[in-house]
Protein backbone atom coordinates (compact mmCIF):
# COMPACT_ATOMS: atom_id res chain seq x y z
CA UNK A 1 0.00 0.00 0.00
CA UNK A 2 0.95 3.48 -0.82
CA UNK A 3 0.81 6.75 0.76
CA UNK A 4 2.23 10.20 -0.35
CA UNK A 5 1.44 13.56 0.02
CA UNK A 6 2.77 16.47 -2.51
CA UNK A 7 3.48 20.13 -1.80
CA UNK A 8 0.00 20.83 -4.05
CA UNK A 9 -2.08 18.70 -0.94
CA UNK A 10 -3.05 15.60 -2.93
CA UNK A 11 -3.15 12.88 -1.37
CA UNK A 12 -3.06 9.23 -2.87
CA UNK A 13 -3.14 5.99 -1.93
CA UNK A 14 -2.67 2.37 -3.89
CA UNK A 15 -1.13 -1.02 -4.54
CA UNK A 16 1.83 -1.57 -6.47
CA UNK A 17 1.35 -5.00 -6.98
CA UNK A 18 0.21 -7.36 -9.42
CA UNK A 19 -1.95 -9.57 -6.61
CA UNK A 20 -3.50 -6.17 -5.15
CA UNK A 21 -6.59 -7.42 -3.45
CA UNK A 22 -9.87 -5.54 -5.45
CA UNK A 23 -10.82 -3.86 -2.06
CA UNK A 24 -7.93 -0.67 -3.12
CA UNK A 25 -10.71 -0.27 -6.14
CA UNK A 26 -13.22 1.43 -4.70
CA UNK A 27 -16.77 0.87 -5.74
CA UNK A 28 -18.59 4.22 -4.82
CA UNK A 29 -20.33 6.29 -7.68
CA UNK A 30 -20.66 9.16 -6.60
CA UNK A 31 -20.02 11.87 -8.97
CA UNK A 32 -16.07 13.19 -7.68
CA UNK A 33 -14.66 9.80 -7.62
CA UNK A 34 -14.03 7.88 -10.92
CA UNK A 35 -11.75 5.03 -12.37
CA UNK A 36 -10.15 5.52 -15.10
CA UNK A 37 -7.86 2.89 -16.71
CA UNK A 38 -4.48 3.18 -18.99
CA UNK A 39 -4.57 0.85 -22.06
CA UNK A 40 -2.14 0.61 -24.91
CA UNK A 41 0.86 -1.14 -26.61
CA UNK A 42 3.68 -2.28 -24.66
CA UNK A 43 6.22 0.13 -24.14
CA UNK A 44 4.52 3.53 -24.80
CA UNK A 45 4.55 4.69 -21.40
CA UNK A 46 1.53 3.97 -19.36
CA UNK A 47 3.50 2.57 -16.26
CA UNK A 48 5.75 6.18 -16.42
CA UNK A 49 2.62 8.23 -16.56
CA UNK A 50 1.04 6.07 -14.13
CA UNK A 51 3.94 6.38 -12.11
CA UNK A 52 4.07 10.47 -11.87
CA UNK A 53 0.15 9.90 -11.21
CA UNK A 54 1.77 8.24 -7.94
CA UNK A 55 4.17 10.98 -6.97
CA UNK A 56 6.83 8.19 -7.63
CA UNK A 57 8.36 10.11 -10.94
CA UNK A 58 11.37 11.90 -9.59
CA UNK A 59 13.53 8.81 -9.73
CA UNK A 60 12.58 8.07 -13.55
CA UNK A 61 14.27 8.37 -16.73
CA UNK A 62 12.71 8.30 -19.77
CA UNK A 63 12.76 4.03 -20.51
CA UNK A 64 11.82 3.70 -16.87
CA UNK A 65 9.05 0.62 -16.41
CA UNK A 66 8.19 1.00 -12.99
CA UNK A 67 5.39 -0.99 -10.88
CA UNK A 68 4.11 -3.37 -12.68
CA UNK A 69 0.25 -4.04 -12.08
CA UNK A 70 -0.47 -0.60 -10.99
CA UNK A 71 -3.54 0.49 -9.19
CA UNK A 72 -3.53 4.05 -7.37
CA UNK A 73 -6.19 6.25 -5.83
CA UNK A 74 -5.57 10.21 -5.72
CA UNK A 75 -7.36 12.88 -4.69
CA UNK A 76 -6.55 15.52 -6.98
CA UNK A 77 -8.16 19.27 -6.97
CA UNK A 78 -9.55 20.68 -10.43
CA UNK A 79 -10.45 23.69 -11.81
CA UNK A 80 -11.17 24.45 -7.27
CA UNK A 81 -13.39 21.41 -6.70
CA UNK A 82 -11.52 17.89 -5.49
CA UNK A 83 -11.91 14.78 -7.32
CA UNK A 84 -10.56 11.14 -6.67
CA UNK A 85 -8.71 9.21 -9.50
CA UNK A 86 -8.35 5.74 -9.22
CA UNK A 87 -5.53 4.77 -11.92
CA UNK A 88 -5.36 1.20 -13.17
CA UNK A 89 -2.51 0.41 -15.08
CA UNK A 90 -3.36 -3.35 -15.62
CA UNK A 91 -3.68 -3.61 -19.22
CA UNK A 92 -1.10 -6.12 -20.52
CA UNK A 93 -1.34 -6.72 -24.83
CA UNK A 94 0.65 -9.95 -24.18
CA UNK A 95 -1.98 -11.37 -22.11
CA UNK A 96 -3.84 -14.15 -23.71
CA UNK A 97 -6.26 -14.18 -21.20
CA UNK A 98 -9.57 -12.82 -22.74
CA UNK A 99 -11.24 -12.37 -19.67
CA UNK A 100 -8.48 -10.16 -18.02
CA UNK A 101 -8.30 -7.61 -20.92
CA UNK A 102 -12.48 -7.92 -21.00
CA UNK A 103 -12.39 -6.80 -17.38
CA UNK A 104 -10.11 -3.85 -18.61
CA UNK A 105 -12.78 -3.22 -20.77
CA UNK A 106 -15.31 -2.97 -18.83
CA UNK A 107 -14.27 -1.60 -15.68
CA UNK A 108 -13.37 2.09 -16.34
CA UNK A 109 -15.23 4.96 -15.97
CA UNK A 110 -13.10 6.49 -18.61
CA UNK A 111 -10.05 5.72 -20.84
CA UNK A 112 -6.37 7.63 -21.54
CA UNK A 113 -5.41 5.36 -24.67
CA UNK A 114 -1.41 5.75 -25.14
CA UNK A 115 0.91 5.43 -28.07
CA UNK A 116 4.29 6.34 -28.81
CA UNK A 117 4.97 9.09 -31.38
CA UNK A 118 8.05 6.80 -32.05
CA UNK A 119 6.03 3.97 -32.50
CA UNK A 120 4.05 3.96 -35.69
CA UNK A 121 3.06 0.09 -34.86
CA UNK A 122 1.75 1.53 -31.29
CA UNK A 123 -0.31 3.77 -33.08
CA UNK A 124 -2.31 1.78 -35.35
CA UNK A 125 -2.52 -0.35 -31.86
CA UNK A 126 -3.88 2.17 -30.50
CA UNK A 127 -7.09 2.76 -33.27
CA UNK A 128 -7.84 -0.73 -33.23
CA UNK A 129 -8.46 -0.40 -29.11
CA UNK A 130 -10.67 2.62 -29.50
CA UNK A 131 -12.60 0.76 -32.35
CA UNK A 132 -12.68 -2.03 -29.42
CA UNK A 133 -13.81 0.00 -27.30
CA UNK A 134 -15.86 2.07 -28.77
CA UNK A 135 -17.96 -1.72 -29.80
CA UNK A 136 -17.77 -2.84 -25.88
CA UNK A 137 -19.25 0.00 -24.44
CA UNK A 138 -21.52 1.13 -27.34
CA UNK A 139 -24.22 2.31 -25.46
CA UNK A 140 -22.54 4.58 -23.14
CA UNK A 141 -20.72 8.14 -23.41
CA UNK A 142 -17.45 6.44 -22.18
CA UNK A 143 -14.56 9.90 -21.77
CA UNK A 144 -11.68 8.72 -23.98
CA UNK A 145 -7.88 10.35 -24.41
CA UNK A 146 -6.16 9.82 -27.08
CA UNK A 147 -2.45 10.37 -25.79
CA UNK A 148 0.79 10.34 -27.55
CA UNK A 149 3.48 10.19 -25.16
CA UNK A 150 7.16 10.60 -25.70
CA UNK A 151 6.92 14.33 -27.29
CA UNK A 152 10.32 14.90 -26.28
CA UNK A 153 11.54 12.05 -28.40
CA UNK A 154 11.23 14.27 -31.75
CA UNK A 155 14.03 13.29 -33.58
CA UNK A 156 12.60 9.49 -33.59
CA UNK A 157 9.01 11.09 -34.38
CA UNK A 158 7.17 8.24 -36.47
CA UNK A 159 3.37 9.61 -36.26
CA UNK A 160 2.94 13.50 -36.50
CA UNK A 161 0.41 15.75 -34.16
CA UNK A 162 -1.77 15.95 -37.36
CA UNK A 163 -2.14 12.14 -37.37
CA UNK A 164 -2.85 12.20 -33.74
CA UNK A 165 -5.45 14.78 -33.85
CA UNK A 166 -6.95 13.67 -37.08
CA UNK A 167 -7.48 10.36 -35.28
CA UNK A 168 -9.06 11.65 -32.26
CA UNK A 169 -11.59 13.59 -35.15
CA UNK A 170 -12.56 10.05 -36.61
CA UNK A 171 -12.93 8.24 -33.20
CA UNK A 172 -14.91 11.41 -31.57
CA UNK A 173 -12.66 11.71 -28.81
CA UNK A 174 -9.86 14.07 -27.42
CA UNK A 175 -6.28 14.05 -28.36
CA UNK A 176 -3.11 15.41 -26.32
CA UNK A 177 0.56 14.81 -26.68
CA UNK A 178 2.42 13.78 -23.50
CA UNK A 179 6.32 13.64 -22.28
CA UNK A 180 6.52 11.20 -19.13
CA UNK A 181 10.21 11.76 -19.11
CA UNK A 182 10.10 15.79 -19.17
CA UNK A 183 6.77 15.85 -17.22
CA UNK A 184 4.99 17.36 -20.08
CA UNK A 185 0.90 17.67 -20.21
CA UNK A 186 0.87 14.67 -18.09
CA UNK A 187 -1.03 16.08 -15.26
CA UNK A 188 -2.77 18.12 -17.89
CA UNK A 189 -4.27 14.97 -19.45
CA UNK A 190 -4.98 13.45 -15.89
CA UNK A 191 -7.53 17.16 -15.08
CA UNK A 192 -8.26 16.70 -18.92
CA UNK A 193 -10.39 13.40 -18.11
CA UNK A 194 -11.78 14.79 -15.19
CA UNK A 195 -13.64 17.31 -16.96
CA UNK A 196 -14.88 15.15 -19.31
CA UNK A 197 -16.42 12.77 -17.18
CA UNK A 198 -17.98 16.32 -15.02
CA UNK A 199 -19.07 17.19 -18.48
CA UNK A 200 -21.16 13.92 -18.79
CA UNK A 201 -22.33 12.86 -14.94
CA UNK A 202 -22.44 16.21 -13.67
CA UNK A 203 -25.63 18.94 -13.93
CA UNK A 204 -26.07 21.48 -16.40
CA UNK A 205 -26.01 23.92 -13.94
CA UNK A 206 -22.81 22.91 -12.26
CA UNK A 207 -21.19 22.77 -16.03
CA UNK A 208 -22.35 25.85 -16.77
CA UNK A 209 -20.85 27.34 -14.31
CA UNK A 210 -17.44 25.44 -14.46
CA UNK A 211 -17.62 27.22 -18.32
CA UNK A 212 -18.50 30.31 -16.83
CA UNK A 213 -15.23 30.24 -14.60
CA UNK A 214 -13.33 28.85 -17.99
CA UNK A 215 -14.11 31.87 -20.30
CA UNK A 216 -13.00 34.27 -17.82
CA UNK A 217 -9.54 32.88 -17.67
CA UNK A 218 -9.40 33.30 -21.49
CA UNK A 219 -6.91 36.19 -23.05
CA UNK A 220 -8.33 38.65 -25.08
CA UNK A 221 -5.63 37.69 -27.53
CA UNK A 222 -6.92 34.03 -27.99
CA UNK A 223 -10.56 34.91 -28.16
CA UNK A 224 -9.04 37.35 -31.39
CA UNK A 225 -7.29 34.18 -32.53
CA UNK A 226 -9.89 32.30 -32.48
CA UNK A 227 -12.43 34.80 -34.06
CA UNK A 228 -9.94 34.95 -37.01
CA UNK A 229 -9.84 31.27 -37.36
CA UNK A 230 -13.18 30.74 -37.75
CA UNK A 231 -13.84 33.51 -40.33
CA UNK A 232 -11.08 31.81 -42.42
CA UNK A 233 -12.52 28.36 -42.14
CA UNK A 234 -15.88 29.55 -43.20
CA UNK A 235 -13.93 29.69 -46.84
CA UNK A 236 -11.38 27.06 -46.20
CA UNK A 237 -12.20 23.44 -45.62
CA UNK A 238 -8.32 22.39 -44.92
CA UNK A 239 -8.02 25.22 -42.31
CA UNK A 240 -12.01 23.98 -40.94
CA UNK A 241 -10.58 20.40 -40.39
CA UNK A 242 -7.41 22.06 -38.97
CA UNK A 243 -9.68 23.54 -36.71
CA UNK A 244 -11.98 21.35 -35.22
CA UNK A 245 -8.79 19.02 -35.09
CA UNK A 246 -7.54 21.72 -32.90
CA UNK A 247 -10.06 21.26 -30.55
CA UNK A 248 -9.23 18.00 -29.73
CA UNK A 249 -6.67 20.18 -27.44
CA UNK A 250 -9.06 21.54 -25.24
CA UNK A 251 -10.00 19.21 -22.67
CA UNK A 252 -12.49 21.31 -21.30
CA UNK A 253 -15.55 20.78 -23.72
CA UNK A 254 -16.89 18.05 -25.64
Amino acid sequence: MLSCNNPAGESCKGSWSSDSSDSVISTDSSSNLYKVVLIGDNGVGKSALASIFAGAADSMGSDCELFGGEVCERTVTVDGESATITLLDTWDPQDESKWTQDQCMHTGDAYLIVYSITDRASFEKASQLNIQLRRDRQSEDVPIILVGNKCDLMRCRQVSVSEGRAGAVVFDCKFIETSAAMQHNVWDTFHGIVRQLRLRRDSEEANARRRGLNKRRVSLPKKAKRMLDKMVAKNNKNAAFRLKSKSCHDLSVL
